[in-house]
């Protein structure tokens, strides 16, 4: 017994259009008395083989159709979009400055408000020293009146 041979893949030169003839698996039958009829998938007539090997052959690919322009938009904004580049680095970097401006926006009026308090927290302390000023002073002012009071000799204070 003979091993099975392997079918031999040759591109189809002569086709450039896919379908019809476009695939075409041949094989050989060593079973019909030495004949080497060749049948393709579609069942038209048999054609001769040259070899003993059953050939495939595939269409060659054809090239990519140029896409063809349709818009809905009017003439300034198809200008526009030729104009911008195609990829999305644009909206990108367009989305990175728009936070970054909102990162700095709220940092500023954090700033703000932090300047805000501490203002007045500063009013609040310079206030509440100066009362504690004042109170210390009238208490010293009694106990200086009251002191006064038993310093005199008998001498009565000025009215």
């Amino acid at each position: 017994m003979t091993q099975p041979t392997r079918p031999s893949v040759t591109c189809d030169q002569g086709s450039s259009t896919i379908g019809g003839t476009a695939a075409q698996a041949t094989t050989s039958s060593s079973a019909t008395s030495g004949s080497n009829y060749q049948r393709d998938r579609l069942g038209r007539r048999p054609e001769i083989g040259v070899g003993g090997q059953p050939q495939i052959c595939f269409p060659r690919p054809r090239s990519a159709q140029q896409p063809v322009l349709f818009s809905l938009m009017n003439s300034s904004e198809a200008a526009m979009k030729k104009t911008l580049p195609k990829s999305h680095l644009s909206r990108v970097i367009i989305h990175d400055n728009r936070i970054a401006q909102r990162i700095y926006e709220m940092e500023v009026s954090a700033l703000e408000k932090t300047k805000k308090k501490i203002s007045h927290y500063y009013e609040h302390l310079k206030k509440k020293f100066m009362t504690e000023q004042l109170r210390k002073l009238g208490r010293w002012r009694e106990e200086s009146v009251n002191s006064d009071r038993y310093l005199t000799f008998g001498i009565p204070p000025p009215v």
